[in-house]
């Protein structure tokens, strides 16, 4: 057909594939980088830095890189659910996760540091979202016409 583009990356699958995946990925970035951004705030404005951030840095690296994977991975996964199988837990999840990581983010002083604990409690949150997720998922199989209209059959005769 003349003035269709052909796709550099050899079918428009492919490159469906790849720009869907690179999308998310870069929405679940700048969300992981935001998120950290306030934890990074809340303390900067604050001047109540934990001890281990001056104490040892490679370690502070090492949880702001292993925090960031898991938000960026949570986004990516949760999109992908609801676009591909129109689940809406785990964007439900995505908010309650996202109210209560920042929630814990904004609160300084206390016991032990917000970022420290999500190291143990992010992941976590990730299983329980993708746990009930399965749930929505079998009751989706389960009652399969929930939330669709059923299309009028064209027979010879209507015509």
């Amino acid at each position: 057909m003349p003035g269709t583009p052909d796709p550099v990356l050899g079918s428009q699958l492919a490159t469906h594939v790849v720009a869907s995946a690179v999308g998310l990925v870069l929405v679940g970035v700048v969300y992981a980088t935001a998120t950290l951004a306030v934890w990074y705030a809340a303390r900067a404005v604050t001047d109540t830095f934990p001890p281990a951030v001056t104490e040892n840095p490679t370690a502070v690296v090492g949880v702001l890189v292993f925090s960031s994977l898991v938000l960026t991975g949570f986004v990516y996964g949760t999109a992908r659910l609801f676009g591909r199988r129109g689940l809406v837990v785990p964007l439900v999840g995505l908010f309650l996760v996202t109210e209560l990581v920042w929630w814990a983010f904004l609160h300084v002083r206390g016991e032990s540091d917000a970022l420290g604990m999500f190291v143990f409690f992010g992941p976590m949150f990730v299983a329980v979202v993708l746990l009930v997720t399965g749930i929505e998922y079998v009751a989706q199989r389960m009652w399969p016409g929930r939330g669709q209209k059923k299309r009028p059959e064209i027979t010879g005769e209507s015509r």
